[in-house]
């Protein structure tokens, strides 16, 4: 993202205050985009968004967007997750006006503290709540401070000033006089965090130099850009972008007159910072090492070739000349065998055995060969140097089909890595799901409250009700808005009643289950009978099936993409594994899966189906898996 716009410390200043509302908010994954980004999930969600995105190059912002994540997570991330995952976010505070955030954390007995740098080539440190170093993302060391494990995080060495000690525009003013040794552009930058557009404001406001020093500034006008800085800082944002032939350019807390008329305003300043990171043109980079190395390997061959080419033709051109003087040759090479003199010999070197003839171009020949045999000699290298063309026009199409392929690779994974709009939860996705066999969709209730709200909303009159013929189950509900179900669909949510019910906790194999039209399910009883809360009153007549409890765990593909869910055997699934009630707990057994089911993945993303699982990340937490499994303990089906 070189010549792009970074966040100054004017931008972090007025964002902080977006970022505080994550404070009491518990961190739930990190993951890294790419070698300098990373993304923070917490919960509960906040304005939409549900992600941190921190871009160690010079971005950090909330985000609602679906950002993709490498397959296996780096071991920086792995680290990060074992000390983050489960804290909860105490508050969130920019040094001065430098562009250093520190998130600051608590939990699991002990606090922490994130340190996000935005500055040179960014850095991700955490430390322990006295500033011991746990994890740098980059081992650095400066003159002044060194970044790496077991040592004392030592902020950068800046003169920016505490916008908390900032109360008018006489404090900036002062600072001013104070540093009047200063060029313009390292005040407005360093001092007061305003880099550009911030600075190109002030100085196109008021023409001036950025090379001039602050003691050149008349006090009138030191007085009127301590102002202007002074709204700057204390202004109640309005955060726009600026938009250049319907492409968005830049973006400021506030709007900026020397960036243009054409703006357009956000809700909130992450909105607008996300919408010109996500404008930014991500392309594939002619300085990559392996471009670079392919391109000078082609020019190469391509030069090699001329010269080949060349040689060739001259080679050809003197056999036919000797051929059309081939008396005149002949009698030369006597001649010079013999140390007679001919007009046309320039030079004998009987030591090499080379003669030079003259045949209206100087030619070298093997003085004791014949002409015939000379010119043999000329045909048969232009020919060797032929074939050598013809290996190399193979050898540089090989290259220039790798170099293709590379950038057509490269192409692929920045279409894959730009993050796109995050899909919206089906309604049913709340609460246990599978599509049956014949694409009928059974929704399962998680526990008492989900189940009433399940029949309370979503259960049609001629929806089918499964339960198992147990107190404590989950209530099954096959939607027939596709017609009517087909006792496959039936068998399958009658599993599903059966497995997602006391009967698994209790180590049963088989369960009878009931099921009615949801015209016969009422959530009150008639008068003068007692309904226990969180029942159902079931009229008319039942069907009845016992069914085998089993349940299959994996990936199914529905109209939004590949999801994981748990289903019963014959519902189509593209790979599950299945389980039954057994001896191992929950999360023993998902740890099992877990691996199973990513390395499935590994094998299988970015196939022409393509692949939206668990939005969009490869990786399977231990807590979906078990939120999916049912009710007690298992054993693996193999």
């Amino acid at each position: 993202m070189a010549g792009q716009r970074r966040l100054t410390g004017l931008d972090i200043h007025h964002l902080v205050r977006e970022l505080s509302e994550l404070s009491g908010r518990t961190i739930k994954k990190v993951y890294a985009i790419n070698e300098h980004t990373f993304s923070v999930t917490f919960y509960p969600e906040y304005m939409g968004a549900r992600e941190l995105l921190i871009d160690i190059e010079g971005f950090i912002f909330l985000t609602d967007l679906k950002w993709s994540k490498p397959l296996t997570p780096p071991t920086f991330v792995m680290a990060l997750r074992k000390h983050l995952e489960g804290r909860r976010i105490e508050a969130i505070r920019q040094l001065n006006l430098e562009r250093v955030l520190h998130i600051e954390l608590s939990g699991k007995g002990e606090n922490r503290r994130l340190v996000v740098e935005l500055f040179g080539g960014g850095n991700l440190i955490l430390a322990e709540d006295d500033g011991t170093i746990l994890l740098p993302l980059r081992r650095v060391e400066f003159r002044d401070r060194i970044i790496k494990r077991g040592e004392i995080y030592s902020p950068p060495k800046g003169n920016s000033l505490n916008p908390k000690e900032i109360h008018e525009p006489g404090d900036i003013e002062r600072a001013m006089r104070n540093m009047d040794h200063l060029p313009v552009w390292k005040f407005l930058m360093g001092v007061l965090g305003a880099g550009p557009p911030y600075s190109d404001e002030i100085l196109q406001r008021f023409s001036l130099d950025a090379r001039m020093q602050l003691s050149d500034l008349s006090n009138n006008l030191k007085e009127k850009v301590s102002h202007i800085l002074y709204e700057f800082l204390t202004s109640n944002p309005k955060p726009v972008v600026y938009l250049e032939d319907d492409k968005i350019v830049n973006f400021s807390v506030f709007p900026l007159s020397h960036l243009g008329e054409i703006w357009k305003e956000t809700k909130s300043i992450s909105e607008a910072i996300q919408s010109y990171y996500t404008s930014m043109e991500l392309k594939l980079d002619e300085m990559d090492p392996k471009v670079v190395s392919l391109m000078k390997e082609i020019e190469r061959q391509e030069l090699l070739k001329e010269e080949y080419v060349k040689s060739s033709e001259e080679m050809r051109e003197i056999g036919d000349i000797i051929y059309m003087n081939l008396s005149v040759v002949e009698e030369a090479l006597q001649r010079a065998r013999k140390g007679e003199h001919h007009p046309s010999i320039k030079k004998i070197d009987r030591a090499k055995g080379i003669a030079v003839i003259d045949l209206g171009k100087e030619v070298e020949l093997a003085l004791f060969e014949s002409a015939a045999e000379n010119a043999s000699r000329y045909y048969e290298k232009a020919k060797k140097l032929r074939e050598k063309l013809k290996k190399m026009d193979g050898a540089i199409a090989s290259l220039r089909e790798k170099l293709r392929k590379y950038r057509e690779e490269a192409e692929k994974e920045i279409s894959r890595i730009k993050p796109v709009k995050r899909r919206k939860l089906r309604w049913y996705e709340r609460f246990r799901w599978f599509y049956t066999s014949s694409g009928l969709l059974v929704v399962g209730g998680r526990d008492a409250q989900t189940n009433m709200e399940l029949v309370s909303r979503y259960l049609g009159e001629d929806d089918l009700f499964f339960h198992v013929d147990l107190p404590g189950g989950a209530a099954i509900v096959l939607k027939t808005d596709k017609g009517e179900p087909d006792d496959e669909s039936i068998l399958q949510a009658a599993i599903a009643a059966a497995s997602f019910s006391r009967a698994w906790r209790e180590g049963l194999s088989v369960a009878d289950v009931y099921y009615v039209k949801g015209s016969q399910v009422s959530k009150h009883a008639p008068p003068g009978l007692y309904l226990p809360k969180g029942s159902f009153y079931i009229s008319g007549r039942r069907s009845y099936l016992r069914v085998k409890l089993v349940i299959c765990v994996g990936f199914q593909k529905t109209p939004d993409g590949i999801k994981l869910t748990a289903a019963p055997p014959g519902a189509p699934m593209l790979y599950s594994i299945c389980l039954k009630p057994g001896p191992m707990g929950k999360e023993e057994a998902a740890r099992k899966l877990k691996g199973r089911l990513e390395k499935w993945l590994r094998e299988n993303f970015n196939k022409p189906e393509g692949l939206e699982v668990l939005e969009g990340s490869a990786e399977i937490g231990i807590d979906e898996l078990v939120k999916i499994m049912p009710p007690g303990r298992v054993v693996i089906v193999e």
